[in-house]
């Protein structure tokens, strides 16, 4: 049924839409078709050889990803034939001449083969060998066996391009998977000697970098800071070695491509460049030639055409998070660049949605987790009224991943790294802070108990959120004129201790630009060096902040918004400090690793700021509920998970959970670090993760019409763009 609603569905688009048909063969009916869509300048090639769905084939994506047999540009063309065929007309199929070697793209991908009515002995006896009696590929013979074969007969055989080209890949896959198994063994015998590059490997990199080099298109899921990029520079050279590539793109966000620079020239011999300027520099960059080409997703959405122009061998996508909301722009101009081979590295390749890994696997393996329709019925469970409230059959999507993902978890080489100790310092509201973050309670518990929410209602609502968060760290970020924040005074009074004799470096993490600002302040006034990180320094003033952080001793703290949480090596620091907890488990732990990574000698100390009694509190019980799903998918061994139901009703539920527990009452003892609570195997109800989402994508969109003098306005869509960007990006 799911199926045919899905034919359906593009018969009624092909009927909607007023393509333009030419007839591109001499033939009247079994002919090639060009199918123009006018409004969009869409153009695809659709081959007709029958009536039945199946029979006929389209170069458009849809057709290649569906698995249906047709899509909107067949359905055109056989609703054009239709009209000018008699019936009886149209039960007939297309006779071939010669024999013909096809790509059929049904529930699976398959070489087919078309035989004329009379063939030799030898062409025969081929089709019985490789073909069943469809004429689809029957898996008895070997692809690297079929080339030869159909070289033999007599007959002269077309194979279509797509399916040479499936024949090529096909061979590669089993010659290096052969080559795979051969190299771990010895890797586990201890002979393996590959000298991939100039800096010895740990056992685990070693088995990465081969994964990703021997499945031509794979996942490398590794928790951040085991060294996914040294993993990848060692597979590149793999591939250079085995299969002779030699143009590498590498997509990385903005923040961390001179990284990847330093990275190449320390561990290669490679040219490298970095593509930035205007257009017109942009352009003469890419007519350069060059070992590794370094972009940053943004990029992509303008020069797409002219980095498919390049024919790059590899594609790298480095937090490939950014594409996993597949409706994004960015995400689909992304899935629009070919590559033969592609390594797709993210520490959180799942963070809120199943739909979000989907959407990164997609660009691995377009058909791997099937068409969407089908994914999203086969594994997400709904309420009566269509809401999503739980994921099932999650062994089905372990098992589709195995081959094309690997993922190792710190536990798993806790041996090889450092050690890391979690401490929370908890502060009370200050009485300046306590007035308005009661009024700002206060006004979203009279809304939440309203009947009705208007839209004025809902927009108040989300105000006083951000609202309440930016008041437990400061009453300047709420005001911009007082400045009162018991986060700053507890920080001045422990950074003697944190830096400690001088052999401590420190990386201090807030959401909001002006906490920083207001935190380099503090470090001024003590007379320590800092530099400062954020989303609005240009890509060379952020090397040269790196470069200064890492060489200077007198250079003691890196401050930095979450521009600075995404893929830079500070293993120079031991300690990291967050001036606020990130809502997103994804984000705190992108944060820590910016320092608890591998080549990290030295233990290293987490301090988490955290105001007592107020929304903070119960930020802690979110990220550690947040973090049961993405467990659930990759570690655990259950086959379902469930949680509360989803939509509005469920992301006012959750803001009143949120006001339960805040009153904020003074408390006599002063505020003093303690170690941070384990996780409990049973999470309270806090703010579920795509209410959370919920929240900010309409936070953002709020900025433009909420009442806020302008400073105000400006730091809220400040606020809720970054937070939108760690989130899930985009609205």
């Amino acid at each position: 049924m799911l199926r045919e609603e899905q034919i359906d569905l593009r018969r009624q688009r092909a009927r909607s839409t007023k393509f333009a048909i030419e007839n591109l063969g001499k033939k009247r009916v079994f002919s090639d078709y060009r199918v123009t869509n006018p409004e969009t300048g869409g153009q695809y090639t659709v081959t007709v050889r029958g009536f039945e769905v199946g029979d006929n084939a389209c170069t458009c994506p849809d057709f290649k990803s569906n698995t249906l047999g047709t899509c909107k540009h067949v359905e055109a063309v056989l609703e054009t034939l239709k009209d000018d065929l008699p019936a009886h007309l149209q039960k007939k199929k297309a006779t071939f001449t010669r024999p013909e070697v096809y790509l059929h793209y049904g529930e699976s991908v398959q070489l087919g083969v078309h035989l004329p009515p009379r063939t030799s002995d030898k062409l025969t006896h081929l089709a019985k060998r490789f073909f069943d009696d469809r004429g689809l590929w029957s898996g008895r013979g070997r692809y690297v066996d079929f080339v030869p074969a159909v070289e033999a007969v007599p007959e002269d055989v077309t194979v279509l391009s797509d399916a040479l080209d499936f024949i090529d890949r096909e061979v590669e896959r089993a010659e290096m998977a052969r080559r795979e198994e051969v190299w771990l063994l010895q890797l586990e015998q201890g002979t393996l000697d590959l000298d991939l590059l100039p800096a010895p490997l740990y056992d685990y990199q070693i088995r990465g970098a081969l994964f990703l080099a021997c499945r031509g298109r794979s996942i490398l899921a590794d928790d951040m800071g085991l060294g996914k990029t040294v993993q990848t520079l060692a597979a590149v050279e793999l591939l250079a070695r085995e299969r002779g590539i030699g143009r590498v793109l590498v997509i990385a966000p903005a923040s961390v491509k001179y990284q990847w620079q330093s990275e190449i020239t320390r561990f290669t011999k490679r040219a490298v460049q970095i593509v930035e300027g205007g257009p017109d520099d942009r352009r003469d960059q890419y007519a350069v030639p060059t070992f590794y080409r370094l972009v940053n997703y943004e990029q992509v959405v303008r020069d797409r055409e002219a980095i498919n122009a390049w024919k790059p061998d590899v594609i790298v996508l480095d937090e490939a998070q950014r594409i996993k909301n597949w409706e994004a722009k960015t995400s689909q101009e992304v899935k629009k660049l070919k590559s033969r081979y592609a390594m797709v590295l993210t520490g959180t390749p799942l963070e809120n949605k199943l739909e979000e890994l989907y959407s990164i696997v997609n660009f691995v393996d377009e058909r791997r987790f099937g068409p969407a329709f089908q994914f999203l019925h086969d594994h997400r469970v709904l309420d009566d009224q269509g809401q999503l409230v739980g994921y099932r059959n999650l062994d089905r999507i372990r098992e589709k991943l195995e081959p094309i993902l690997l993922r190792r978890t710190r536990a798993e080489v806790l041996t090889q790294l450092p050690a890391r100790t979690d401490n929370t310092v908890f502060v009370e509201l200050s009485d300046e802070q306590r007035g308005p973050y009661e009024e700002q309670r206060t006004s979203l518990a009279r809304l939440l108990q309203k009947g009705y929410l208007t839209d004025l209602d809902r927009k108040r609502i989300l105000a006083c959120v951000v609202n309440l968060r930016m008041l437990c760290n400061s009453t300047f970020l709420f005001d911009k004129e007082t400045d009162h924040s018991p986060k700053l005074d507890e920080f001045a009074e422990l950074l003697p201790d944190l830096l400690g004799d001088g052999a401590h470096k420190l990386v201090v993490f807030s959401q909001w630009e002006t906490m920083t600002t207001k935190a380099a302040g503090v470090l001024a006034r003590q007379g320590v060096g800092f530099v400062t990180l954020h989303g609005g320094l240009p890509g060379p003033e952020r090397k040269r902040v790196l470069e200064q952080f890492n060489a200077d001793a007198d250079c003691r703290v890196f401050l930095s918004t979450d521009a600075g949480g995404v893929g830079l090596n500070l293993q120079v620091a031991d300690t990291v400090v967050n001036l606020e907890l990130p809502w997103n488990p994804a984000v705190l732990e992108q944060r820590v690793a910016r320092v608890h990574r591998m080549g990290q000698s030295a233990p290293v100390r987490v301090v988490n700021f955290v105001t007592r009694g107020t929304i903070e509190e119960r930020v802690l019980r979110t990220l550690d509920a947040k973090q049961t799903m993405f467990n659930g998918v990759f570690s655990g061994d259950e086959d379902e998970i469930a949680f509360g139901g989803g939509g509005g009703s469920r992301f006012l539920s959750a803001l009143r959970d949120l006001l339960t527990e805040t009153p904020a009452e003074p408390r006599a003892e002063p505020a003093a670090a303690a170690p941070r609570t384990p996780t409990p195997a049973a999470v309270e109800s806090g703010v579920p993760g795509e209410a959370l989402l919920d929240l900010l994508h309409a936070a953002e969109k709020l900025v433009r019409t909420i009442p806020l003098a302008p400073a105000a306005r400006a730091e809220l869509r400040a606020v809720t763009e970054r937070l939108l960007s760690r989130l899930g990006g985009g609205t």
